[in-house]
């Protein structure tokens, strides 16, 4: 399956202060399709060695400081455990579909589609799906990264 994308322009802005120009991303936007946007692993497995997939439908860092947009699926069972936390980079989470449990900073959050949760920098997190769900948790997920990296 071939996947069609339709772009758009974008304007980049320069300082005329100075010579250097102000780092906006492409010139060019995207519009893309999640059914034919591929699955992907994530670099998080989980305690049975399987990892979380996603599907990127917006590269990381491809607009400065923005790591990406994607859609992650966590399987029945499956765990981001033990917690992690970033340095420098605020995550966004929006549960789309299923149920699960996030934890954040030790304090537990029952998921349910419609629920955004905001990770800040240096909050440690870690999710799971119970593995009786029936359903596979989706989130969609970005981030942003801040200060020196």
């Amino acid at each position: 399956m071939v996947l069609q994308a339709t772009y758009y322009s974008m304007t980049t802005t320069s300082s005329s202060s100075s010579s250097s120009k102000l780092e906006t991303g492409p010139a060019h936007g995207i519009v893309k399709k999640l059914s034919e946007t591929p699955i992907k692993n994530t670099v998080h497995v989980d305690q049975q060695g399987r990892p979380i997939t996603k599907k990127q439908l917006l590269d990381p860092f491809l607009i400065p400081n923005f790591a990406g947009f994607s859609v992650a699926t966590f399987l029945p069972g499956q765990t981001m455990m033990p917690e992690h936390e970033h340095e420098s980079m605020h995550e966004i989470f929006f549960v789309l579909e299923g149920t699960g449990t996030f934890r954040i900073d030790g304090t537990d959050h029952k998921l349910e589609p419609g629920m955004m949760l905001h990770i800040a920098p240096k909050e440690k997190h870690g999710i799971w799906v119970p593995e009786e769900e029936e359903v596979a948790l989706r989130m969609a997920v970005c981030g942003v990264t801040v200060g020196d990296l």
